[in-house]
């Protein structure tokens, strides 16, 4: 009796000790997924910015092409000049996405100018340089589309069971920092 006891005693100890390993191993596995998926976002958030800055350098060629045939316009180039300032002084990812929105706001007004003007419609610089950037504005999209998609990735891992557990646990929670779609893009 006292032996079978304790083989009964021995078997919950080991189930019980096997079950403690397969939910610490659960979340060592989650906690590192969860760091992986916050490092992918934060990597594709470093690209995004990357290629918001490069898209507002661009912009004093423009401004320095259409100088001068849009004088009578010179509001337009003083609020592209200060949108392209505004995403050089932006320090957080808030004011990073609302700085960009201002510019592309800019790049349209400049641009509506630019082709509504005869002399900048026949000019090759002006043609080449709204090409360049329609160009970036296009890989902005497409940054913004995959750090999007990071996050969200990583927003449904942690909110998933047991991942929600684990997250609260080790601190994770949820990042809502999505990029918008700008007004001229379909």
């Amino acid at each position: 009796m006292m032996r079978r006891n304790l083989w009964i005693a021995s078997a919950i100890a080991v189930v019980v000790v096997m079950t403690g390993l397969l939910v610490y191993g659960s979340y060592i596995s989650a906690q590192y997924q969860m760091e992986a998926l916050q490092t992918a976002a934060h990597e594709q958030w470093l690209q995004l910015e990357g290629a918001i800055r490069r898209w507002a350098d661009a912009t004093p060629q423009l401004e320095t092409a259409m100088a001068p045939v849009a004088k009578q316009d010179r509001m337009v180039l003083d609020t592209l000049a200060s949108a392209r300032q505004t995403v050089h002084q932006a320090r957080d990812p808030q004011a990073v996405i609302d700085a960009s929105r201002a510019l592309d706001e800019a790049l349209n007004g400049a641009m509506a100018v630019g082709l509504s003007d005869p002399v900048l419609q026949k000019d090759a610089q002006f043609h080449t340089l709204r090409e360049r950037l329609r160009q970036m504005r296009v890989r902005v999209a497409q940054d913004r589309e995959r750090y999007n998609e990071s996050l969200r990735n990583y927003n449904v891992f942690i909110s998933e069971f047991p991942n929600s557990i684990w997250a609260r646990i080790a601190g994770f929670g949820p990042d809502h920092r999505f990029f918008p779609r700008t007004a001229g893009e379909s």
